[in-house]
Protein backbone atom coordinates (compact mmCIF):
# COMPACT_ATOMS: atom_id res chain seq x y z
CA UNK A 1 0.00 0.00 0.00
CA UNK A 2 1.58 3.32 -1.36
CA UNK A 3 0.25 6.77 0.53
CA UNK A 4 -0.99 9.24 -1.71
CA UNK A 5 -2.46 12.94 -2.47
CA UNK A 6 -4.66 13.99 -4.67
CA UNK A 7 -5.15 17.72 -5.01
CA UNK A 8 -8.09 19.11 -7.14
CA UNK A 9 -11.33 17.06 -6.42
CA UNK A 10 -13.16 18.03 -10.49
CA UNK A 11 -13.89 15.28 -12.69
CA UNK A 12 -10.30 13.85 -13.16
CA UNK A 13 -9.17 14.49 -10.19
CA UNK A 14 -11.76 12.44 -8.58
CA UNK A 15 -11.66 9.35 -11.17
CA UNK A 16 -7.61 9.58 -10.13
CA UNK A 17 -8.46 9.38 -6.68
CA UNK A 18 -10.78 6.05 -7.30
CA UNK A 19 -8.29 4.41 -9.57
CA UNK A 20 -5.48 4.86 -7.07
CA UNK A 21 -7.79 2.40 -4.25
CA UNK A 22 -9.19 0.47 -6.80
CA UNK A 23 -5.96 -0.82 -6.85
CA UNK A 24 -5.23 -0.45 -3.27
CA UNK A 25 -3.23 2.49 -1.83
CA UNK A 26 -4.21 5.16 0.35
CA UNK A 27 -5.67 7.97 -1.40
CA UNK A 28 -6.14 11.86 0.58
CA UNK A 29 -7.84 14.35 -1.40
CA UNK A 30 -8.46 17.88 -1.00
CA UNK A 31 -9.63 20.53 -2.90
CA UNK A 32 -9.75 24.61 -1.78
CA UNK A 33 -13.67 24.49 -2.66
CA UNK A 34 -15.81 23.26 -0.08
CA UNK A 35 -18.59 22.19 -2.43
CA UNK A 36 -16.17 20.08 -4.28
CA UNK A 37 -14.78 17.99 -1.85
CA UNK A 38 -18.47 17.03 -0.74
CA UNK A 39 -19.02 15.76 -3.61
CA UNK A 40 -16.23 13.74 -3.75
CA UNK A 41 -17.96 10.48 -1.91
CA UNK A 42 -21.23 10.47 -4.08
CA UNK A 43 -19.03 10.60 -7.69
CA UNK A 44 -17.16 7.58 -5.87
CA UNK A 45 -20.07 5.66 -5.25
CA UNK A 46 -20.86 6.19 -8.97
CA UNK A 47 -17.64 4.69 -10.36
CA UNK A 48 -18.18 1.80 -8.58
CA UNK A 49 -21.28 1.48 -9.70
CA UNK A 50 -20.16 1.39 -12.83
CA UNK A 51 -17.38 -1.10 -12.84
CA UNK A 52 -19.80 -2.86 -10.75
CA UNK A 53 -22.00 -3.04 -13.94
CA UNK A 54 -19.32 -3.46 -16.22
CA UNK A 55 -17.56 -6.31 -14.60
CA UNK A 56 -14.74 -5.14 -13.22
CA UNK A 57 -15.20 -4.59 -9.67
CA UNK A 58 -16.57 -7.62 -7.55
CA UNK A 59 -17.67 -6.36 -4.37
CA UNK A 60 -19.22 -3.15 -2.97
CA UNK A 61 -16.23 -1.11 -2.49
CA UNK A 62 -12.16 -0.23 -3.35
CA UNK A 63 -9.24 -2.05 -1.84
CA UNK A 64 -7.58 0.79 -0.70
CA UNK A 65 -9.31 4.64 1.29
CA UNK A 66 -10.25 7.51 -0.25
CA UNK A 67 -10.27 10.23 2.76
CA UNK A 68 -11.40 13.72 2.10
CA UNK A 69 -8.98 16.28 4.05
CA UNK A 70 -10.23 19.92 4.58
CA UNK A 71 -6.21 21.38 4.36
CA UNK A 72 -3.23 21.24 2.63
CA UNK A 73 -1.12 20.40 4.60
CA UNK A 74 -2.70 17.16 6.30
CA UNK A 75 -3.57 15.94 2.84
CA UNK A 76 0.13 15.85 1.69
CA UNK A 77 2.57 15.54 5.12
CA UNK A 78 3.17 11.99 4.73
CA UNK A 79 2.64 10.81 1.14
CA UNK A 80 4.98 8.97 -1.39
CA UNK A 81 3.00 10.83 -4.67
CA UNK A 82 1.37 13.80 -4.52
CA UNK A 83 -1.25 14.26 -8.07
CA UNK A 84 -2.23 17.81 -8.94
CA UNK A 85 -5.27 18.38 -11.00
CA UNK A 86 -6.32 21.99 -10.48
CA UNK A 87 -7.21 24.27 -13.22
CA UNK A 88 -4.38 25.14 -15.81
CA UNK A 89 -3.30 28.09 -14.81
CA UNK A 90 0.49 28.80 -14.38
CA UNK A 91 0.62 31.18 -11.58
CA UNK A 92 -2.52 29.13 -9.35
CA UNK A 93 0.11 25.93 -10.06
CA UNK A 94 3.08 27.61 -9.63
CA UNK A 95 2.22 28.70 -6.15
CA UNK A 96 0.37 25.29 -4.94
CA UNK A 97 3.71 23.55 -6.11
CA UNK A 98 5.77 25.78 -3.55
CA UNK A 99 3.33 25.12 -1.12
CA UNK A 100 3.25 21.60 -1.71
CA UNK A 101 6.79 21.02 -1.40
CA UNK A 102 7.62 22.63 1.63
CA UNK A 103 4.62 20.80 3.28
CA UNK A 104 5.46 17.19 2.32
CA UNK A 105 8.81 14.94 2.63
CA UNK A 106 11.84 15.78 0.39
CA UNK A 107 11.41 12.33 -1.08
CA UNK A 108 8.00 12.94 -2.51
CA UNK A 109 7.03 13.13 -6.09
CA UNK A 110 5.33 16.35 -7.13
CA UNK A 111 2.72 15.66 -10.30
CA UNK A 112 0.75 17.60 -12.30
CA UNK A 113 -1.75 16.66 -14.55
CA UNK A 114 -1.35 19.68 -16.37
CA UNK A 115 -2.49 19.42 -20.20
CA UNK A 116 -0.04 22.45 -22.37
CA UNK A 117 1.84 24.23 -19.66
CA UNK A 118 5.19 23.40 -19.21
CA UNK A 119 6.33 21.20 -16.36
CA UNK A 120 9.72 23.91 -15.46
CA UNK A 121 7.73 26.74 -15.11
CA UNK A 122 5.22 24.79 -12.79
CA UNK A 123 8.03 23.74 -10.44
CA UNK A 124 10.64 26.68 -10.70
CA UNK A 125 9.54 27.99 -6.99
CA UNK A 126 9.59 24.49 -5.79
CA UNK A 127 11.47 22.91 -2.64
CA UNK A 128 13.82 20.42 -4.34
CA UNK A 129 12.02 20.56 -7.99
CA UNK A 130 13.97 17.21 -9.63
CA UNK A 131 11.11 15.41 -7.66
CA UNK A 132 8.45 17.05 -10.05
CA UNK A 133 6.89 15.42 -12.98
CA UNK A 134 4.63 15.77 -15.30
CA UNK A 135 1.51 12.73 -15.58
CA UNK A 136 -1.31 13.20 -17.49
CA UNK A 137 -4.13 10.83 -17.08
CA UNK A 138 -6.17 9.73 -20.17
CA UNK A 139 -9.87 9.61 -19.73
CA UNK A 140 -11.82 7.55 -19.08
CA UNK A 141 -9.19 6.75 -15.86
CA UNK A 142 -9.92 3.19 -15.06
CA UNK A 143 -10.40 2.10 -18.33
CA UNK A 144 -7.14 3.32 -20.18
CA UNK A 145 -4.02 2.27 -19.40
CA UNK A 146 -1.78 4.29 -20.96
CA UNK A 147 -0.33 7.68 -18.81
CA UNK A 148 1.63 10.45 -20.46
CA UNK A 149 4.94 11.89 -18.84
CA UNK A 150 6.31 15.15 -19.19
CA UNK A 151 9.76 15.22 -17.42
CA UNK A 152 10.71 18.79 -16.58
CA UNK A 153 14.53 20.40 -17.08
CA UNK A 154 14.88 19.45 -13.30
CA UNK A 155 13.38 16.27 -13.25
CA UNK A 156 15.74 13.48 -11.71
CA UNK A 157 15.80 9.97 -13.41
CA UNK A 158 15.23 8.67 -9.69
CA UNK A 159 12.01 10.20 -10.08
CA UNK A 160 10.94 8.67 -13.58
CA UNK A 161 12.03 5.55 -12.85
CA UNK A 162 10.30 5.65 -8.41
CA UNK A 163 6.97 6.94 -10.77
CA UNK A 164 7.29 4.17 -13.12
CA UNK A 165 7.66 0.73 -10.96
CA UNK A 166 4.74 2.83 -9.58
CA UNK A 167 2.19 2.97 -11.94
CA UNK A 168 3.06 -0.18 -13.74
CA UNK A 169 2.06 -2.05 -10.46
CA UNK A 170 -1.41 -0.68 -11.27
CA UNK A 171 -0.67 -1.72 -15.28
CA UNK A 172 -0.43 1.27 -16.11
CA UNK A 173 1.82 2.40 -19.85
CA UNK A 174 3.52 5.02 -19.14
CA UNK A 175 4.90 7.19 -22.24
CA UNK A 176 6.71 10.44 -22.91
CA UNK A 177 5.22 12.86 -25.21
CA UNK A 178 6.03 13.09 -28.75
CA UNK A 179 5.83 16.96 -29.61
CA UNK A 180 4.23 19.71 -28.19
CA UNK A 181 0.48 18.48 -28.34
CA UNK A 182 -0.71 15.90 -25.84
CA UNK A 183 -2.07 12.51 -27.04
CA UNK A 184 -6.08 13.32 -27.32
CA UNK A 185 -8.05 10.63 -27.86
CA UNK A 186 -11.26 10.64 -30.39
CA UNK A 187 -14.46 8.60 -29.05
CA UNK A 188 -14.18 5.62 -30.97
CA UNK A 189 -10.26 5.23 -29.47
CA UNK A 190 -11.78 5.37 -26.03
CA UNK A 191 -14.39 3.21 -26.42
CA UNK A 192 -11.99 0.76 -28.49
CA UNK A 193 -8.98 0.89 -25.32
CA UNK A 194 -12.34 0.54 -22.97
CA UNK A 195 -13.52 -2.67 -24.12
CA UNK A 196 -9.68 -3.99 -24.37
CA UNK A 197 -9.65 -3.50 -20.76
CA UNK A 198 -12.96 -4.92 -19.76
CA UNK A 199 -11.65 -7.90 -21.89
CA UNK A 200 -8.38 -8.08 -20.45
CA UNK A 201 -9.48 -8.12 -16.26
CA UNK A 202 -12.54 -10.45 -16.92
CA UNK A 203 -9.97 -13.16 -19.33
CA UNK A 204 -7.86 -13.33 -15.95
CA UNK A 205 -11.24 -14.07 -14.37
CA UNK A 206 -11.90 -16.48 -15.82
CA UNK A 207 -8.26 -18.25 -16.51
CA UNK A 208 -8.75 -18.78 -12.47
CA UNK A 209 -7.31 -15.53 -10.73
CA UNK A 210 -9.43 -15.00 -7.32
CA UNK A 211 -9.97 -12.34 -4.96
CA UNK A 212 -10.40 -8.92 -6.81
CA UNK A 213 -9.87 -8.55 -10.28
CA UNK A 214 -7.09 -6.33 -11.25
CA UNK A 215 -5.11 -5.21 -14.45
CA UNK A 216 -1.90 -8.17 -15.05
CA UNK A 217 0.71 -5.85 -13.49
CA UNK A 218 -1.45 -5.67 -10.08
CA UNK A 219 1.04 -5.71 -6.98
CA UNK A 220 0.21 -8.05 -3.83
CA UNK A 221 -0.65 -4.97 -2.20
CA UNK A 222 -3.95 -4.77 -4.51
CA UNK A 223 -5.51 -8.20 -2.82
CA UNK A 224 -7.47 -7.55 0.61
CA UNK A 225 -5.83 -8.79 3.76
CA UNK A 226 -7.71 -11.52 4.51
CA UNK A 227 -9.30 -10.57 8.83
CA UNK A 228 -10.39 -12.21 11.59
CA UNK A 229 -13.43 -10.84 11.53
CA UNK A 230 -14.67 -9.24 8.39
CA UNK A 231 -17.42 -7.22 10.23
CA UNK A 232 -15.19 -5.73 12.66
CA UNK A 233 -14.83 -2.49 12.59
CA UNK A 234 -11.41 -2.41 13.99
CA UNK A 235 -9.13 -1.24 11.07
CA UNK A 236 -6.39 -4.02 9.65
CA UNK A 237 -2.97 -3.21 11.72
CA UNK A 238 -2.00 -1.51 8.01
CA UNK A 239 -4.59 0.93 8.32
CA UNK A 240 -4.78 1.95 12.18
CA UNK A 241 -3.10 4.86 12.12
CA UNK A 242 -5.15 7.80 12.56
CA UNK A 243 -6.50 9.49 9.33
CA UNK A 244 -5.51 12.94 9.94
CA UNK A 245 -2.47 13.08 12.51
CA UNK A 246 -0.82 9.82 11.45
CA UNK A 247 0.62 9.45 14.78
CA UNK A 248 -1.71 8.01 17.22
CA UNK A 249 -4.23 4.61 16.56
CA UNK A 250 -7.53 5.12 15.35
CA UNK A 251 -9.89 4.82 18.67
CA UNK A 252 -13.21 6.74 17.75
CA UNK A 253 -16.01 6.20 15.81
CA UNK A 254 -17.67 9.43 14.43
CA UNK A 255 -21.19 9.83 14.16
CA UNK A 256 -23.99 9.45 12.77
CA UNK A 257 -21.70 7.51 9.82
CA UNK A 258 -19.89 5.43 12.19
CA UNK A 259 -16.53 5.41 10.52
CA UNK A 260 -13.85 5.15 12.50
CA UNK A 261 -10.84 6.99 10.53
CA UNK A 262 -9.78 9.34 13.19
CA UNK A 263 -8.05 9.50 16.76
CA UNK A 264 -10.11 11.16 19.65
CA UNK A 265 -8.08 14.66 19.53
CA UNK A 266 -8.08 14.65 15.85
CA UNK A 267 -12.16 13.74 15.72
CA UNK A 268 -12.54 16.47 18.44
CA UNK A 269 -10.90 18.94 15.80
CA UNK A 270 -12.94 18.40 13.07
CA UNK A 271 -15.74 18.41 15.33
CA UNK A 272 -14.84 21.86 16.88
CA UNK A 273 -14.36 23.60 13.05
CA UNK A 274 -17.63 21.77 11.85
CA UNK A 275 -15.87 19.52 9.47
CA UNK A 276 -17.02 16.74 7.79
CA UNK A 277 -16.07 13.02 8.08
CA UNK A 278 -13.09 11.90 6.19
CA UNK A 279 -14.39 8.97 4.37
CA UNK A 280 -17.88 10.42 3.57
CA UNK A 281 -18.16 14.04 4.21
CA UNK A 282 -21.27 13.67 6.32
CA UNK A 283 -21.89 16.23 9.49
CA UNK A 284 -20.13 14.70 12.71
CA UNK A 285 -22.82 15.38 15.48
CA UNK A 286 -20.87 12.88 17.87
CA UNK A 287 -17.93 10.94 18.66
CA UNK A 288 -17.47 7.74 20.81
CA UNK A 289 -14.54 7.00 22.42
CA UNK A 290 -13.26 3.10 21.53
CA UNK A 291 -10.81 1.49 23.92
CA UNK A 292 -8.69 -1.53 21.88
CA UNK A 293 -8.32 -4.28 24.37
Amino acid sequence: MVKVAVVGCGLLGTKIAGELAYHGHKVKVTDSKVENLNKVYEKLQEDKKMLKDDGILTHDNFIGQVLCMSRLEETVKDVDFVFECIIDDLEVKKDLFQRISHLCRPDTVIATNTLRLDVSEISARTYIPERTIGLRFLFPVYYIPEVEVRSGKDTSHHTIEKTRKFLEKMGKTLFFRSGIHPLILTEEQREERKKNRIAQIKEMSNSGHQGVLLPLLSHRGNIKPKQDDEDSIVPSDMDRDCAICMDRIRDCVLRPCNHMVTCSQCAKMLFNRRDGCPICRKDITDTISVYHS
